[in-house]
């Protein structure tokens, strides 16, 4: 699946349909008492037509990756409502 995926998005860059744009946000940030994490996408990609941007997480293993759609092209956190779709997919 992640071949198929990162096949995907570079054959829409090439094209011009897409472009790469730089990750400047983590999708999640966690902090304790002695030390602050913040976790970054592999890639984010956003449409030259629609604005939507598109986040990759490439499979780390024992991590799964995740494909995030942001239809308004605005990048926002993890929440409790995407770990919940995550774990029951709206079909």
């Amino acid at each position: 699946m992640r071949d198929e995926i990162e096949s995907f998005f570079e054959e829409q860059v090439r094209l011009g349909i897409y472009a790469e744009v730089g990750v400047t946000e983590p999708y999640q940030r966690w902090s304790d008492n002695e030390r602050h994490k913040e976790y970054y996408a592999s890639h984010w990609y956003k449409c030259c037509q629609c604005g939507c941007l598109w986040e990759i997480e490439e499979p780390d293993f024992p991590a799964e990756g995740f494909v995030r759609k942001f239809a308004d092209g605005k990048y926002r956190e993890w929440d409790f409502s995407d770990y919940c779709e995550l774990n029951n997919p709206r079909v």
